[in-house]
């Protein structure tokens, strides 16, 4: 027995409404869930990452549903076009170009150049800043936490990981295209862990600009102890290209 639900029922499902419930009552469900599954308010990190997932599917359900003319579409019914949306619309944010686009979620007219187009349509960029910023959520000194733990730990590890690297002749080389990458995984997972495991649009930056740093000056003290400058080593320069290459995507 086939326990696959019809395609029509899902929104419906994530709303947590019946198909016959009325728009006005679909806004309010929409608000009355909003403030319930709001992450910033909820305190365990694995909690809040349940949260932002139910939100978003939350997000995408109304998009749908909240809108009669794709609900319409969605439920299969006629769709009845107004004399009104006929009318030529201009875009909000470019006002002398006519459009035929409205934003799915605020309904705004929006022209191509500034449309965003998502899995169930096309969105102006203010909603999409603001669905993102649910995933957003690190605190005013986690920029500078990642900063700091990229440069610690990658002003440490360079000169060490170099050392070892440049003993190894051409196997360096090798053992530097195998490594490069699980090391910058690890760094990520650390970077990560100081910051609580939040995330934020700068961050990565700021994790990037700690790693380079540090791998910068941990090489300038090799050299000062040593003569060893790790940055004219190309087993260094391959290990550390991967190690970013792979950090980078993990904090985004």
């Amino acid at each position: 027995m086939s326990d696959r639900t019809p395609q029509p029922k899902k929104h419906y499902r994530m709303l947590d409404i019946a198909e016959d419930t009325s728009q006005e009552e679909v806004a309010r469900q929409y608000q009355r869930l909003l403030k319930l599954y709001q992450p910033e308010n909820i305190g365990d990190a694995d909690a809040r990452a349940y949260a932002a997932q139910k939100l978003a599917q939350i997000e995408d359900a109304y998009a749908i549903l909240g809108d009669p003319a794709r609900r319409a579409i969605y439920d299969g019914k006629p769709l009845v076009v107004a004399a009104d949306d006929q009318d030529t619309l201009f875009c909000a944010n470019h006002p002398n170009t006519e459009t035929l686009l409205r934003c799915n979620k605020c309904g705004k007219p929006i022209c191509i150049k500034c449309a965003v187009q998502t899995p169930v349509g096309y969105r102006c960029t203010e909603c999409i800043h603001q669905q993102q910023n649910v995933y957003f959520n690190a605190q005013g000194s986690d920029n500078f936490i990642a900063l700091g733990v990229g440069f610690v730990v990658s002003a440490i590890a360079a000169p060490i990981v170099g050392l070892l690297l440049s003993g190894f002749g051409f196997f360096g080389l090798i053992i530097a295209f195998v490594a490069g990458s699980g090391a910058g995984s690890l760094l990520a997972q650390i970077i990560r862990r100081g910051v609580g495991r939040r995330r934020g649009r700068r961050l990565p930056l700021f994790a990037l600009i700690g790693i380079i740093s540090g791998v910068f000056v941990g090489s300038i003290g090799l050299f000062l102890f040593t003569g060893f400058f790790l940055l004219f080593d190309i087993t260094t320069l391959l290990f550390t290209g991967l190690a970013i290459a792979a950090a980078y995507p993990q904090l985004r």
